[in-house]
């Protein structure tokens, strides 16, 4: 069963890369705006970014690698909940004003942690707690995760170790408990994450055609023309 799991999951992945895109053209968006440019340009760079998270946490799956599945599923979580922060940014553009719409799309497309004289990157929780407001568990699953992840009992000692407690001895290796909850968690995470980063990559292009016909553009008699 979690094999077939698993499969679903390299299934999705496989669907990501056969969509791979491979450039941004901003002339041929039409408009004088940058921010259509900006917020496709991280869309862009965050399917090839999910894409190979998820391809690599499917081959770490299938070797039952659980560290390394459990710290490339949880970097997918976060490439989904980028992806639907993004996909809410465009969904409430109407309540920001350009400066603020530019301000934001900024930081999400060159944001960093390590200049402070520069934008800076979006906080990640709030983006994972943002999606969890309209998919309840999205967090949930992100800190079970996190649990693996990091180097606490379930990822550490719980994950390679069991102890023989009559002969007072621990014993290291691969598969010495049930694996089955780990895996589990992790692949269904997985799927979540990647069903979620669909759902807003999709959901921008549907939106792209009414927001670029809001802005200005570039060849004004072309647009209207069309109204």
């Amino acid at each position: 069963m979690l094999d077939d799991d698993v499969k679903e999951a390299r299934t999705r992945a496989n669907v990501l890369r056969e969509n791979l895109p491979q450039s941004v053209d901003a002339t041929a968006l039409g408009v004088w705006s940058k921010a259509p440019f900006q917020l496709l340009c991280t869309r862009e760079a965050l399917i090839w970014r999910t894409e190979e998270l998820a391809r690599t946490a499917c081959d770490a799956l299938e070797r039952d690698d659980f560290a390394a599945a459990a710290l490339l599923a949880r970097a997918t979580v976060e490439s989904a909940a980028l992806a639907w922060q993004l996909m809410e940014v465009l969904g409430d553009r109407q309540k920001l004003s350009p400066q603020e719409l530019s301000e934001i799309l900024v930081r999400m497309l060159v944001g960093s942690r390590l200049w402070p004289d520069g934008p800076q990157a979006l906080q990640i929780l709030s983006c994972i707690d943002r999606m969890d407001k309209t998919v309840p568990g999205a967090r949930k699953s992100y800190d079970i995760l996190s649990e693996i992840a990091h180097p606490n009992w379930r990822g550490v000692f719980g994950m390679y170790a069991n102890t023989d407690d009559a002969k007072f001895t621990a014993h290291f290796g691969r598969g010495l408990r049930l694996t089955d909850g780990t895996k589990g968690a992790i692949v269904n995470a997985l799927i979540g994450a990647l069903d979620l980063f669909e759902l807003a990559y999709n959901r921008i292009s549907d939106e792209m055609p009414e927001f670029l016909a809001e802005l200005e553009s570039i060849w004004p008699e072309e647009k209207a023309d069309t109204e």
